[in-house]
């Protein structure tokens, strides 16, 4: 996490903003009679929104994190996803990242 004040944002937004995104970290803006501010990329923000949401039910989480144990246990199945579209869709062994492949 990186801090900054609102002039000095001001001053140097563009270098803020690229450290920001080469990151993915955020930054916190400290303005005056307490009024700070936070600055994260998108992506980071809808990270964060789609990790509360998935975490938002206490049965939700317990099932993630039975999940998790099963692939760190490498219990984990790999399946084939068949969309509308005809593609097919695989997650791969390596942190669920997705591949597309065809029939």
């Amino acid at each position: 996490m990186r801090t900054a004040t609102i002039t000095d944002f001001r001053q140097k937004m563009k270098r803020h903003l690229d450290e920001i995104q080469e990151d993915q970290d955020f930054l916190v803006l400290t303005g005056p009679k307490q009024k700070d501010f936070v600055i994260l990329t998108l992506e980071t923000f809808n990270a964060m929104e789609e990790t509360a949401h998935l975490l938002s039910t206490s049965a939700n989480t317990k099932r993630l994190m039975e999940g998790i144990a099963q692939d760190k246990a490498g219990k984990a199945t790999v399946r084939e996803l068949k969309l509308d579209s005809g593609a097919v869709k695989s997650l791969s062994p390596k942190r669920g990242k997705k591949s597309k492949a065809t029939k």
